[in-house]
């Protein structure tokens, strides 16, 4: 398994790390620019070495697995304001 594969795996079973993508796209959206840097930089961080080129070639990783997943879903709609509950 790649990578890639092996972090998309992580994301997707990691609120926390769900949260941190999130945050990215949403920064990178605002600069219009650095998703790639962004993700592959969070990757490194979590001990999974992907390149910023590796996270364009994978743009289409929504679905892999046939379904869409929950949180992949809420990439799609960008509803992902209000994912944390408050205690």
């Amino acid at each position: 398994m790649s990578d890639f594969q092996s972090f998309r795996d992580a994301v997707l079973e990691d609120e926390d790390l769900q949260e941190q993508v999130i945050s990215i796209v949403n920064t990178t959206t605002a600069n219009g620019a650095g998703l790639g840097d962004g993700i592959a930089t969070l990757a490194k961080t979590h001990g999974y070495n992907i390149t910023s080129d590796e996270v364009y070639a994978h743009t289409d990783f929504l679905g892999q697995d046939g379904d869409l997943t929950d949180f992949e879903l809420e990439m799609i709609s960008g509803d992902h304001r209000g994912r944390r509950k408050s205690c």
